[in-house]
């Protein structure tokens, strides 16, 4: 029984998805067409009094201290209060490249540190194998707090603290933002497809109430690397389409 697990198990990592059938499959024939949305937003007037003290609070944000300052104190989510740590950017603001994680996980709540632990050390070494410094980038979580349990945010969630993001991105101007994972992906690029489509792919995007396009890359969250042959394959080819983007733009 193991054997055939063992079996299954590296299928998996070499991208076998379905078996082999004696009938044709017409895998076009049930597909839905993706609408891509907008980033989540809201209207200014259908906001609660906390939620609009905030966005008056990072309009008058200017650097990314002081919008470290405003998380730690805010209230306009209830995350705050049952998150062990506020989980803050980390890295070079002034820096051309973003990486945006995911919602924060155990470790990132338990140490408030975006990319924690094994993470980290994975970025570091992607980021080193296209001779991009790590200190020269800004690591962000996409929201600053883990919710109970480790659950999905809702959306309501996600509306109170994406502006925390939308701020930082706009204030910097980031040449290239990388996203890693599911769902900072799906958040910003408004698609609901799965990452193996998304992955790969440079995305233009607009920020709400922003008239201004930023480019995206989505990659694979780098939890994955550990656990998957065929992810540390993608994320290579990944690093080479990101490295010639650098060449191509660099004077």
């Amino acid at each position: 029984m193991m054997d055939h697990i063992a079996l299954l198990n590296l299928y998996r990592e070499w991208g076998v998805d379905e078996a082999l059938v004696s009938l044709c499959t017409n895998h076009l024939e049930n597909v839905k067409q993706t609408v891509h949305k907008s980033p989540i937003k809201q209207n200014f007037s259908s906001l609660s009094s906390s939620q609009k003290d905030l966005s008056i609070q990072l309009q008058n944000a200017t650097n990314l201290n002081e919008i470290c300052e405003i998380i730690q104190s805010s209230k306009a989510s209830p995350l705050h209060d049952t998150a062990m740590h506020s989980v803050l950017p980390k890295g070079n603001p002034e820096g051309k490249y973003f990486i945006i994680g995911e919602v924060p996980d155990h470790e990132e709540d338990r140490s408030g540190y975006v990319f924690a632990g094994r993470c980290e050390a994975w970025i570091k070494q992607l980021l080193s194998d296209i001779e991009i410094p790590f200190d020269q980038c800004l690591r962000i979580p996409l929201i600053p707090w883990r919710p109970p349990g480790g659950r999905p945010p809702s959306d309501q969630e996600l509306q109170n603290c994406l502006p925390f993001l939308y701020r930082i991105l706009e204030i910097y101007n980031p040449e290239l933002i990388i996203t890693m994972g599911v769902r900072p992906t799906r958040v910003l690029t408004g698609s609901s497809a799965p990452i193996g489509r998304l992955r790969g792919r440079w995305q233009k995007i607009t920020l709400p109430e922003q008239k201004k396009t930023l480019l995206l890359f989505p990659m694979r969250h780098p939890s994955q690397l550990d656990i998957s042959v065929k992810a540390r394959q993608e994320t290579w080819h990944d690093l080479l389409l990101i490295r010639k983007f650098i060449n191509d733009n660099t004077s």
